[in-house]
């Protein structure tokens, strides 16, 4: 739809004819919105040029040809000018009429471009009737020659693909771009018509920039990137050898000066030459309102317009635009760019289906979703089994309206594909069935699932992911019948079978009366971190509480779990708030609880677990286990009361009589720290007493601590230490010669350089050990400290 113009016309006037009231050239008439602004764009790039040369040799006025020309310089205008012969004052020749229309607003030239003004019905070649005239309202008609006679001209003409690419190419820049374009022509009807041609291939709004004058008498001084010269009056740019900077197209003899061809004017061209040309020209709008560049945007223009699948360079792009493309244009176009992809959709990578199916849930493609979710399925098929390559994360959800029917269709495909896949690729399938929520019958799926579980359990190591897979329940239960096959025909691999399974086949509930799920229980129980492991004690307990024959299925529960592993606290007193009291399980079942506990190395909380088992009354403990545990409270009285800064030596030396020998020798090195790190000399040497076999480790040990330290506590035990022959010939015994020599001489230099609070000290913690000890202490401080003040003594004496 066209819209509307200011007028003026400007030619020669008598007096009080035109606008300045004097006579001369001048604008004889203007339309009431028409301003000085309009004139001075007229002026400045429309006016008709009379050749001086013809003017002198007085040619007839029906020799001249008209003129035509177009400007963007702050205003639109584009005006036809013809040559009226000698000036209506004085007789000279030069007279001219220019009839011009001008507008502020690029949408008053609707889609029509400006040379296709040109034998517009609207022009005139006479003055108005007085100095307002009216302005060109809307609705007006511009001449005929549009796209379809554009069309046929250029193919009617010899070559005329070359000079339509050649002269959208320099438009397009392609030379660089000062370059222009310089027609030499004696008529300017076929000029305009090879300009109407190549400005319907630029967008609209390009084409009102592009100015033309058709004809002017100098190139160099006229602004418009589009000129023609008439031959008569052709200067030297018009050469095309020294063509000065202009494409320069002689229309006489049909030919034109060298260019650089632009890739896009060459399809732009042969379009437009092959195909509906308003499509065409309609294709060049969307190109160019699609916000890409190149042949990006020539991509969704053809997709939109004439239905051309894009190539696969330009695909993903197409589909990008589709998410971030102007809404209006996608709204409009849109739809139709997704059904063209779809019907193409083997073409096209998997990328950019999901890109395409990203885009397809907008409300601008309703009902698409469907077809396009059925495209990606089929094309992520082909790319698994092609590379094995599988997207881990889930696809968004089915868009509407995909129903049951089309997901049989989606499987169908799938399954087939299923039966026929070797191991690999059976995997990568099951993954894009999870992928898409997607589930096949297993039984259909023979006999591909029963060389993909047989596989599957002769290579345990196949880095499979069923969480990923769909039918991952009816596919692990078709690997369990195997490997429970297995287990039945060969029992000893059950813990090599649940090495390799249990992170595979753990599962809720697992039920311990079959074998296969017990050797996956007992595997678990050997690589699960502690946490886990208690979880799945108790997820064991319940199901088997749950049993029909609950006594029975407890104690089979609790073999399997405790088979080779010591029941602990944590454990005994799970086993303690779930099942009944005086209720004894299986006594084999805490076998190994037991061995740990005879073996005197047990962790304390072992023995702890024995007493809250047998307090519940879920184990009849065997006496030789109820003595070991004796002895292991024994122990633990004796280093409370060792590490006590009052300890209780009765108390002590009661406890120390029930720790049985081997118990000591188990637990060495922690009663030696606690003796050596004893507050009280008393307590530390009442250990050793009912424990002689310590008295060499502790001697050492306390001789590396009085290298460092003096406290009264080593001290004294040091000194009892060096002395006990006269209570146990036993304990002497066991004391190397080095180490009693080396004691006595710690304490001996101890004695002798401490100072008397210190002194006092440690006189306390021997006879705190017993008054048998006082007189040998006193004894050995009175000559270590005598001879060392003899020493100090100026005379020596």
């Amino acid at each position: 739809m066209t819209g509307r113009f200011e007028t003026l016309i400007y030619t020669d006037c008598r007096e009080g004819q035109g606008l300045r009231g004097a006579p001369g050239l001048q604008f004889q008439s203007r339309s009431a919105g028409a301003d000085r602004g309009a004139e001075s764009v007229v002026q400045r790039n429309l006016l008709y040029e009379p050749p001086p040369r013809w003017m002198r040799e007085r040619r007839p006025v029906s020799a001249y040809p008209v003129s035509f020309a177009h400007v963007w310089d702050g205003l639109l205008a584009t005006a036809m000018g013809v040559y009226l012969g000698r000036e209506s004052v004085g007789g000279r020749e030069g007279n001219q009429l220019t009839h011009a229309v001008v507008t502020g607003d690029p949408a008053s030239y609707g889609l029509v471009r400006p040379a296709q003004l040109f034998e517009a019905p609207f022009w005139t070649t006479e003055p108005a009737a007085g100095t307002r005239c009216p302005p060109l309202e809307a609705g007006w008609q511009p001449g005929s020659f549009g796209a379809a006679e554009a069309q046929a001209f250029v193919r009617a003409a010899a070559d005329g693909d070359n000079l339509l690419t050649a002269l959208l190419s320099t438009l397009l820049n392609a030379d660089g771009p000062g370059r222009r374009i310089l027609f030499v022509a004696p008529e300017p009807a076929v000029v305009l018509r090879w300009v109407t041609a190549v400005t319907l291939l630029l967008p609209q709004q390009e084409a009102l920039r592009i100015g033309f004058k058709v004809f002017t008498l100098d190139p160099a001084y006229a602004p418009q990137r589009i000129l023609a010269v008439h031959p008569d009056w052709a200067g030297p740019a018009a050469g095309l050898d020294n063509d000065q900077g202009y494409l320069v197209v002689d229309l006489v003899r049909h030919a034109w000066s060298r260019s650089v061809e632009d890739p896009a004017a060459r399809r732009w061209t042969e379009l437009f030459l092959t195909e509906d040309p308003l499509d065409v020209v309609d294709a060049v709008e969307v190109a160019a309102a699609s916000g890409l560049s190149g042949e990006a945007g020539m991509a969704v223009a053809l997709a939109a317009i004439l239905h051309r699948r894009p190539g696969r360079p330009e695909v993903g792009r197409l589909v990008t635009w589709l998410r971030e493309g102007p809404p209006s244009l996608v709204r409009r176009y849109g739809g139709g760019i997704v059904d063209l992809l779809v019907e193409a959709a083997d073409q096209w990578p998997a990328a950019v289906l999901r890109d395409l199916d990203r885009a397809s849930r907008a409300v601008t493609f309703p009902h698409r979703g469907v077809a396009v979710r059925a495209a990606l399925i089929d094309a992520e098929r082909r790319e698994a089994l092609a590379t094995g390559r599988v997207l881990a994360e889930p696809a968004p959800p089915a868009p509407d309206g995909w129903s049951g029917v089309e997901e049989a269709r989606a499987v169908a495909p799938l399954a087939e594909a299923l039966r026929a896949a070797r191991p690999a690729r059976f995997d990568a399938l099951l993954r894009l069935c999870g992928r898409f929520g997607l589930r096949p019958f297993v039984a259909d799926l023979r006999p591909g699932v029963e060389r993909f579980v047989l596989d599957w359990a002769d290579h345990p190591e196949h880095p499979y992911q069923p969480q990923l897979w769909a039918c991952a329940e009816e596919i692990l239960r078709v690997l369990r019948h195997e490997l429970g096959q297995r287990l039945t025909a060969e029992p000893q691999i059950a813990e090599t079978l649940g090495d390799q399974w249990w992170d595979v086949l753990l599962r809720e509930p697992m039920r311990l009366e079959q074998p296969l799920d017990a050797a996956v229980v007992a595997a678990a129980l050997r690589h699960l971190p502690p946490p886990q492991q208690y979880d799945l004690i108790e997820q064991c307990l319940r199901t088997a509480l749950q049993a029909r024959h609950q006594v029975a299925m407890v104690n089979r529960t609790a073999a399997v779990i405790w088979t080779g592993r010591p029941v602990n606290l944590a454990e005994a007193d799970l086993l303690r708030r779930m099942l009944p009291p005086r209720a004894p399980l299986d006594p084999r079942i805490f076998a190994d609880l037991g061995a740990a506990v005879l073996g005197y190395r047990a962790d304390p909380e072992y023995v702890e677990a024995v007493r809250a088992l047998a307090a519940h009354g879920l184990w009849v403990v065997p006496p030789e286990v109820d003595r070991a545990v004796q002895g292991h409270l024994a122990l633990s009285a004796v280093l409370d009361q060792v590490l006590s800064v009052r300890p209780d030596v009765g108390i002590l030396n009661l406890a120390a009589v029930r720790v049985p020998p081997p118990l000591v020798d188990a637990r060495m090195p922690e009663l030696c720290e606690a003796i050596v790190g004893a507050p009280m000399a008393a307590a530390a040497f009442a250990v050793l007493t009912h424990a002689p076999q310590l008295t060499e480790a502790c001697s050492r040990k306390l001789r590396g601590e009085l290298m460092a330290n003096s406290r009264p506590a080593h001290v004294a035990l040091a000194f009892v230490l060096v002395n006990v022959e006269r209570q146990s010939a036993e304990m002497a015994a066991m004391i190397q010669a080095g180490t009693h020599a080396e004691l006595d001489r710690q304490v001996r230099v101890v004695v002798a350089r401490c100072s008397q609070k210190r002194l006092d000290e440690m006189t306390t913690q021997v006879d705190g050990v017993g008054p048998m000890w006082s007189a040998r202490w006193k004894a050995l401080v009175r000559s270590t400290r005598r001879g060392l003040f003899r020493r100090l003594r100026p005379d020596g004496r």
